[in-house]
């Protein structure tokens, strides 16, 4: 009689080896780690510790993987406020959780770029919500898009940079007296006084500047004709 191999009660297991939710655990891991183009079927099969035609049996491709990735970055954003708060206060909610995310994740900038909207059912309907936000704000259809897209854009700049030293602009030692050590002084004092770290303090600062040129730009007007 055939042995049942120690730890494993006959037939087939209990919990099925793979499934949508591991794979895209595993996918995420990959890219924290290594980045998006690491991302490959066998890598993917080598990380869950199965072979690649068991993987292929759960997810049809690759772009199939990373779309399930994206769709789980899009379940961290707080798109919460849409329809329930001013849309300046929602794009603000929502542009601090997307940062907050990308600040521990920012190899997922890659993905977010990589993998069309089309693809991904949350998350096109996360901006299906946005996108309806700002037509009910008054916004006409040709500046949305193009909104939206800055500031994911000033995002992404904002993750990355989060990345690099404190103090950046700080002077060299034989520069005391030069106009960039003034103007580092003025800022340090800034902060202080802001009782924020130097990287939330300039966010808020563009993602204000941004906020109001948009709205000045293009919100609440139609276009004549």
């Amino acid at each position: 009689m055939a042995r049942t191999p120690k730890g494993r009660g006959p037939g087939r297991p209990g919990t099925p080896l793979l499934d949508r939710r591991r794979i895209t655990a595993a996918a995420s891991a990959i890219i924290r780690e290594e980045g998006l183009s690491a991302v490959t079927m066998r890598a993917l099969a080598r990380r869950l510790g199965v072979g690649a035609s068991a993987l292929y049996n759960h997810a049809a491709s690759r772009s199939t993987v990373l779309a399930w990735v994206q769709e789980d970055v899009s379940t961290h954003l707080n798109a919460s406020g849409f329809g329930s708060l001013s849309l300046r206060d929602a794009l603000a909610q929502w542009a601090w959780s997307y940062l907050r995310l990308l600040r521990t994740q920012p190899r997922m900038v890659d993905l977010i770029v990589a993998v069309p909207v089309a693809h991904t059912v949350q998350t096109s309907q996360m901006y299906q919500r946005i996108v309806a936000a700002f037509r009910s704000a008054g916004w006409y259809d040709r500046s949305v898009l193009p909104s939206l897209s800055a500031i994911e854009t000033y995002i992404f700049g904002a993750a990355l940079d989060s990345a690099g030293p404190e103090n950046v602009y700080e002077p060299a030692p034989g520069e005391l007296a030069s106009a960039l050590s003034d103007t580092h002084s003025a800022f340090a004092e800034l902060v202080r006084e802001s009782g924020s770290r130097e990287r939330d303090l300039v966010f808020a600062l563009g993602l204000d500047a941004l906020l109001t040129g948009l709205q000045l730009r293009w919100g609440g007007q139609r276009p004549a004709g």
